[in-house]
C-alpha cells in the first residue's frame, strides 16, 4: 500500500529539506518529488491575465501572417496533439 504525505517545510542551508510525519514507518522504502516554489525575480505582484490583457499582450493574431498555415485552428489542434504524444519531437529525453 502507498501512503501520500503532503507538507509544507523551508529548504535549509545546504539544501537540506526535513519530512517529519507520524504515518512514515522507520526503514520503510520511500520516493520523493520535491517541488520548489520559484521566486519572483520580477518584483512585480503576480496576477491573472484578463482578456483585455491577452487582447494587447501580441498573442491574439500571432499566426495571422504566416502563409505557411492554412487553417490556423487544425494547425494548433495537431500542436497540442503532437505534444500529448510527444511525437515529433527531436529531443525525446523529457
Amino acid at each position: 500500500m502507498t501512503i501520500a504525505v503532503r507538507t509544507k517545510t523551508i529548504v535549509q542551508s545546504g539544501g537540506v529539506i526535513e519530512i517529519r510525519s507520524s504515518e512514515l514507518t522507520p526503514g520503510a522504502p520511500a520516493e520523493v518529488i520535491v517541488l520548489v516554489d520559484a521566486p519572483d525575480t520580477t518584483g512585480a505582484p503576480q496576477t491573472a491575465m484578463t482578456a483585455a490583457d491577452l487582447l494587447e499582450s501580441g498573442l491574439v493574431g500571432l499566426w495571422e501572417d504566416r502563409n505557411d498555415i492554412a487553417d490556423s485552428v487544425e494547425f494548433a489542434r495537431r500542436l497540442r496533439q503532437l505534444a500529448e504524444r510527444r511525437e515529433g519531437f527531436d529531443d525525446d529525453s523529457a
